[in-house]
């Protein structure tokens, strides 16, 4: 488990030890932190059959781990668990994989122990989605777990988030990101690309291996000529509009830089923030505009005092 996660992860299995862990989990966290990994070892641990017993280690933290060795855990290494369930959605999950889980759920563990039903990008469940969660959310079988992945936990409606108990994730801090990427062979980081990713280093991996097309530098370059009407807000958004999140994700280091770097007008950087903030919430919106939302932002940047 990535270290950044691992106290959390024993905490959690140390209640299911003892008998204390509530049966539905939020997992929340931010994207790229470990989330699927971390689901996936609790659930294993919560179906194996002899955690707590092994004799060299009873009685430690290495002791909250599955065995390994027993049949279920067998069973998980191979992929074919029966009592494992998970659901998967590229934009949402349907009622249907909702109804197909919950069937599976209300009969008896087929190995005579727990049932795990883990939920990728929870948020993205519809609303008929939710609703028909709600009755295991409330009575589940027994033995019974869900755990819910989130790293939007605020589009979850509010009769999920009150019936589940709310973990949250941590991310990795910078230094313990740029420790991690040097054991994993990136020794050479890029400054700029490890202070906006180091939140999230798993998607910061993914970044390395395919760099995005607009560089830190490239975007502060143009701002300083849009701060001197070299250039057009409205040309740089279409010319940027495929690359539209990295780019105010861009502008956010930006601002960050600017608060560090002098003497400021520290409201209209606020400002700029705050256009940066609703920027992001626009772009995840299917079908939305990015030239105009680029516009809206690149704007405030170039009119600012």
């Amino acid at each position: 488990m990535y270290s950044w996660l691992q106290a959390s992860l024993q905490q959690l299995s140390q209640r299911a030890m003892t008998h204390s862990l509530h049966h539905a989990l939020l997992l929340k966290g931010a994207r790229g932190i470990g989330k699927t990994e971390f689901a996936e070892q609790l659930g294993q641990f919560l179906l194996c059959a002899n955690k707590g017993t092994n004799a060299h280690t009873a009685g430690t933290k290495s002791d909250l781990v599955p065995c390994g060795h027993c049949q279920s855990c067998l069973l998980l290494i191979a992929g074919n668990h029966p009592d494992l369930y998970e659901i998967r959605s590229d934009k949402q999950i349907g009622v249907d994989a909702i109804r197909e889980a919950i069937k599976k759920l209300s009969g008896s563990a087929q190995l005579s122990g727990a049932k795990v039903l883990i939920i990728h990008d929870a948020h993205t469940m519809t609303e008929s989605s939710a609703n028909a969660l709600l009755k295991t959310l409330e009575e589940p079988t027994n033995n019974t777990f869900l755990l819910l992945l989130s790293h939007q936990s605020e589009r979850l409606p509010p009769t999920i988030l009150s019936r589940c108990e709310k973990v949250a994730l941590p991310s990795p801090t910078l230094q313990g990101c740029h420790d991690w990427l040097s054991e994993q062979g990136y020794s050479n980081v890029d400054d700029a690309m490890l202070r906006l990713y180091s939140a999230s280093p798993l998607e910061l991996i993914e970044h390395l291996k395919s760099p995005p097309k607009v560089s830190y530098n490239e975007v502060v370059e143009n701002i300083g000529y849009l701060s001197v009407g070299t250039l057009n807000a409205a040309a740089l958004a279409t010319k940027w509009q495929d690359e539209a999140t990295t780019i105010v994700q861009w502008l956010q280091v930006w601002l960050v830089d600017q608060l560090k770097t002098g003497p400021h007008n520290i409201d209209a950087l606020w400002e700029m923030q705050k256009a940066c903030i609703s920027a992001n919430e626009q772009l995840r919106n299917p079908g939305v505009n990015k030239s105009l939302v680029l516009v809206n932002v690149l704007q405030s940047i170039a009119q600012r005092p």
